[in-house]
């Protein structure tokens, strides 16, 4: 089976392991990342899906329709305890008119398309490297944007660059970074926020519910 085929329901007469498909908008930091958990991993078929797009804003309806062409070409079923993950940004572009509201609208009609799916949504604010920085610290601040967390993160990885592979740099540290995150949205919540989070909420990330997943 060629790489990165999931093999369908059906297929075969044996017990198939519950496939964790994650369907990413980044081509390189995320795929890289959550490859090392498919390859350590023996009890479920993890399954990763990276974009090709250069760039640009996060289209949170385009992953959604790439996870459900998936889900369902490959017959994925909550009931054969598989599950489909989908890893975005919120990425703000303060350039535009009402930035956070307009982005809060994508992201509203997103989850309520991936609910009707069963599909999951792991979003971070504003970038996915929030979940790298909280391996090494907990913090509530605000960070506008990806260069603005990039800059906090080098304090730890001074080399940091998207197209690295910084895993083995961070692995002895998972746990603190699921606390670090679990203690982030508890931080929201008892200021007044709510689950699903929108993108007025920063900084935050569930990936942390994702990586417990995987575990």
């Amino acid at each position: 089976m060629a790489r990165g085929q999931i093999e369908k329901r059906g297929q075969r007469r044996r017990k198939l392991k519950p496939v964790i498909l994650i369907v990413t908008e980044g081509s390189q930091t995320e795929p890289k990342y959550f490859e090392h958990y498919r390859n350590r991993q023996t009890n479920i078929d993890i399954r990763v899906v990276g974009s090709h797009a250069k760039g640009g804003e996060t289209d949170y309806l385009a992953l959604i329709r790439k996870a459900v062409e998936y889900q369902s070409k490959n017959q994925l079923s909550v009931s054969n305890g598989d599950a489909v993950w989908i890893v975005a940004d919120g990425d703000v572009n303060y350039n535009t008119p009402n930035p956070i509201a307009a982005k809060n609208k994508l992201l509203s009609k997103a989850q309520k398309m991936a609910d009707a799916k069963g599909i999951h949504i792991a979003l971070s604010n504003p970038c996915f490297e929030f979940w790298y920085l909280l391996h090494f610290q907990y913090t509530t601040k605000f960070f506008k944007d990806y260069p603005a967390v990039k800059n906090a993160l080098t304090a730890y990885l001074p080399d940091y660059e998207k197209t690295g592979d910084v895993y083995s740099q961070l692995s002895d540290y998972t746990a603190d970074a699921l606390q670090n995150a679990k203690r982030v949205e508890q931080y929201h919540l008892q200021n007044g926020s709510s689950k699903p989070f929108g993108i007025a909420v920063n900084p935050f990330t569930d990936i942390y519910q994702l990586v417990e997943s995987l575990l």
